[in-house]
């Protein structure tokens, strides 16, 4: 497939080896699950919506990466508009005609497992652009921020140390086999920092002990990161997660009408509006 062949604005072979679901997973269903809980997704709530950057890994092959970046992207603004990478096939010519501030990068994987996943130079051209301001979201086989740092600036990607510092927040899902069936679960939330010796400061924000566990967080630091990091006055912040966090609980207890993926995002677009 040639570089324009489809719309940019369509996924592109974005579920990898499987075929997209007639349903996928959304929000909702995750916090149903367990996979999260509503606090963490709250957070994330805010800090897609002011353009985040995302990583989700995991070392297990059928941890959930995609279908849990694929329920967070609807939180993205509807003026924000997603633009799906080409794996081996793109070019990056978007940069010539697309704002960054009104454009979000996504790209299913960045490994050499498929064509339609991104690998060797357009990894480092990748967080080059996003080095120039444009946020990003994409998957990784790895054990969270560390591991994926290790990958991502070790050969033949060699990407500079600096550019990882546009990349937000790491996720961490890990899974395990129990009666009830193959459960999967985020695990940790770390953030990346430049520091002042150019390098990279790693923190956990986020952290589940056990697969059963709860994942424990700290409101303090999370207000602190939408206040410092994202620019919400920190009563607005406050105010913002509690709001967020007490909705989307409603909507896992009631789950009324959230029976499609098209109605998880019109209740967000809704409740974004007031």
């Amino acid at each position: 497939m040639a570089q324009g062949a489809s719309d940019r604005g369509e996924p592109f072979g974005w579920w990898g080896h499987r075929s997209s679901p007639a349903r996928p997973y959304t929000i909702v269903d995750l916090l149903h699950n367990g996979n999260l809980d509503a606090r963490i997704a709250a957070f994330f709530w805010l800090a897609i919506e002011r353009r985040a950057s995302l990583v989700v890994t995991s070392t297990l092959q059928d941890a959930g990466k995609t279908t849990l970046l694929t329920a967070l992207l609807d939180f993205l603004p509807q003026d924000i508009e997603r633009l799906y990478l080409r794996g081996w096939y793109e070019r990056f010519d978007f940069i010539e005609s697309k704002d960054p501030r009104t454009t979000y990068l996504l790209c299913n994987e960045i490994s050499d497992n498929l064509p339609t996943y991104l690998w060797g130079p357009g990894v480092q051209r990748l967080f080059e652009t996003a080095a120039l301001g444009y946020p990003l979201a994409t998957t990784v086989h790895g054990d969270g921020a560390a591991a994926m740092v290790e990958l991502l600036t070790a050969y033949p990607l060699d990407v500079p140390l600096a550019h990882l510092a546009s990349i937000d927040f790491v996720l961490t899902l890990g899974g395990g086999s129990r009666s009830s069936g193959f459960l999967r679960r985020l695990m940790r939330v770390e953030t990346i920092d430049a520091t002042d010796d150019a390098g990279l400061r790693i923190e956990s924000i986020a952290e589940r002990d056990v697969l059963l566990g709860p994942l424990v967080t700290r409101p303090g630091q999370l207000i602190g990161l939408l206040t410092d990091r994202f620019g919400l006055p920190r009563q607005e912040a406050i105010t913002q997660l509690a709001r967020r966090e007490q909705f989307l609980e409603h909507l896992v207890h009631e789950n009324a009408g959230m029976d499609s993926a098209e109605s998880v995002r019109d209740a967000i677009r809704r409740f974004a509006a007031t």
